[in-house]
């Protein structure tokens, strides 16, 4: 596929080497995770992505949504930006102009929601487990976590993959 040109193999090692105490998920599961997500950010946000580094999270950039699964295989995917970069995902996603904080977390936590639901539909297919998804969560992450920092057609936002929830509410 096209949209999955970015050093795969060698930026997704870095990033699983860099962060393996906080993915915490064998490398081929992590790696179908990021590949999936890559997929469903050229489909449904119509952006590329660029880059992909292991980083700490800046706590200027911790606005945001995760999901958790539960069953088998379980874990957390979380999107965290600036404000700016935040609104910018949400209104791509959307189609329309988002006019607050809570629209833009409405909007990201759909928008993870809908990936793994996607995400679930081929662990299901794929090896017939059936996992359960409970609800988005959105605030302000923990600060000092483990993130993959995602380069993008238009900035940068932080993707989370692991074991733990990174926010509190």
């Amino acid at each position: 596929m096209s949209s999955v040109d970015w050093e795969q193999s060698n930026s997704f090692k870095e990033c699983y080497s860099a962060l393996f105490h906080v993915i915490q998920l064998d490398y081929e599961m992590a790696l179908e995770i990021v590949k999936s997500f890559q997929e469903f950010i050229f489909d449904t946000l119509d952006s590329k992505i660029i880059k992909i580094s292991a980083a700490e999270l800046p706590a200027t950039s911790n606005f945001g949504a995760s999901v958790r699964t539960e069953g088998k295989i379980a874990f957390v995917i979380g999107i965290m930006a600036e404000e700016k970069i935040l609104r910018d995902i949400a209104e791509a996603y959307e189609h329309f102009q988002i006019d607050s904080l809570e629209e833009e977390y409405d909007a990201v936590s759909e928008m993870l929601n809908v990936f793994t639901g996607h995400f679930m539909i081929k662990l299901a297919e794929k090896f017939g487990i059936e996992e359960d998804l409970d609800p988005p969560r959105c605030g302000r992450a923990k600060e000092n976590i483990g993130v993959m920092k995602i380069h993008v057609n238009t900035g940068a936002f932080y993707l989370y993959v692991g074991k733990e929830e990174i926010f509190q509410n």
